[in-house]
Order: C-alpha cells, then structure tokens, then sequence
C-alpha cells in the first residue's frame, strides 16, 4: 500500500479514536458534574431536612411548583420532601422575596408536619456587603431566630420586623432585607398551612 492511501487511513483512524476519547470524556464528565450537583443539593438540603427527620432519598421526593402569587416564584421550583417510615416528615418550601433591597432574594424554608420551621436557607441573594448580606447564616447569626417558630406560636399579624410591629429582629442599618425575608418566611408557612397541613389531619 502506498503512502497516497496510508495517510488517509491513518488520519480517519486518528480522528476516530481522538471523536472517541472526547465522547468517553465528556460522558465521565458529565456524570462526575451531576454527581458533585446532586451532594451540593443534599447538602445544602440536610440544614433543612437532617439525617434524623428522614430515611428517604430527598432528590426522589420532589413536587414541582409554580406559585407567582403566594411564593413569588418568577420560575418553576422544587419543594423537597423528608420521609420517616414512608409518611412525610419535612418539607423544604423554595420561597422568593420580590422586594429585597437589591432585588429577589431566594429562600428555601424547612418546615415539619407539625409547621414547625427547621431551619432557614438563603440561596441567593444580592443585598449591600456588610449590611443586608447579614441576613445569611454565614455572615450572621440573625436568620437563627426563626427556628422552632410557626404560626401557631406567632400568629400572622406578628410576621414583621419590630420596626413594623411585629416579633423579629431588625438588622441595624438595613431593615429592607429583614423585612423581606420575614414576609416571605411567613407565605411559606401560610403555603405550608394550606397545601399540607390538612393532609396531615386527614391522617390522624
């Protein structure tokens, strides 16, 4: 065989083996990139729903949820489910505050079954550095409050900042962002209260 036809063998060879190296790469990639996605998610999910609340898997328990009016949702979101033995035990409520300081502010609310409030989540938020940014766990220990609490143990009316007359806290110098939060921690709850404590009722 000839040079004239060995070069084009060998290139399309080349070319075949190089087409599939990348595919096998891409594909190891991708898996790898959707396993780090999903322990980030689970991470981020066990401050809302921990170990000792459910004993099923968080990202097979998922509803689909467009709520513009009551949750400010400008996209469809997921609310996760914690289970025990089966029945539902946690659920984690995704929540956008429209009128932060900076803009939306994303949250996502644990509440149990009996509306009870976990813990709180700040997922993304572009408050003023120092100030509204207060507002996360990591930069302060205001959004701590909010724990245990429920709209049995504060009524509606009580959901604000002190500044407004209500129960909560305020951050000094930057009472937008709080007020926010409280407000859409509140339709959270009142969604809560609506969509599944009945549920609960029904049961017992």
């Amino acid at each position: 065989m000839n040079n004239f036809v060995k070069l084009p063998l060998i290139l399309a060879a080349l070319t075949f083996l190089t087409s599939g190296l990348i595919m096998f790469s891409e594909s190891a990639t991708h898996d790898k990139i959707a396993e780090q996605k999903k322990q980030i998610l689970l991470d981020s999910l066990k401050q809302l729903i921990p170990d000792n609340l459910h004993d099923n898997d968080l990202t097979l328990s998922t509803i689909k949820i467009f709520e513009k009016e009551l949750l400010g949702h400008r996209k469809e979101k997921v609310i996760y489910i914690g289970k025990l033995n089966e029945a539902p035990s946690v659920y984690a409520i995704p929540v956008t505050a429209r009128n932060g300081y900076s803009g939306d502010i994303d949250i996502m609310v644990g509440i149990k079954t009996n509306g009870e409030i976990t813990n709180i989540k700040i997922l993304e938020q572009h408050e003023t550095p120092g100030l509204g940014d207060l507002i996360e766990a990591k930069k302060g220990n205001w959004i701590q409050q909010f724990a245990n609490q429920s709209l049995h143990k504060t009524v509606e009316k009580q959901w604000k900042v002190k500044r407004d007359g209500g129960k909560f806290d305020q951050i000094t110098g930057a009472t937008i962002s709080p007020r926010a939060v409280v407000l859409a921690i509140k339709q959270a709850l009142l969604y809560h209260q609506l969509h599944f404590l009945p549920l609960k009722e029904e049961k017992s």
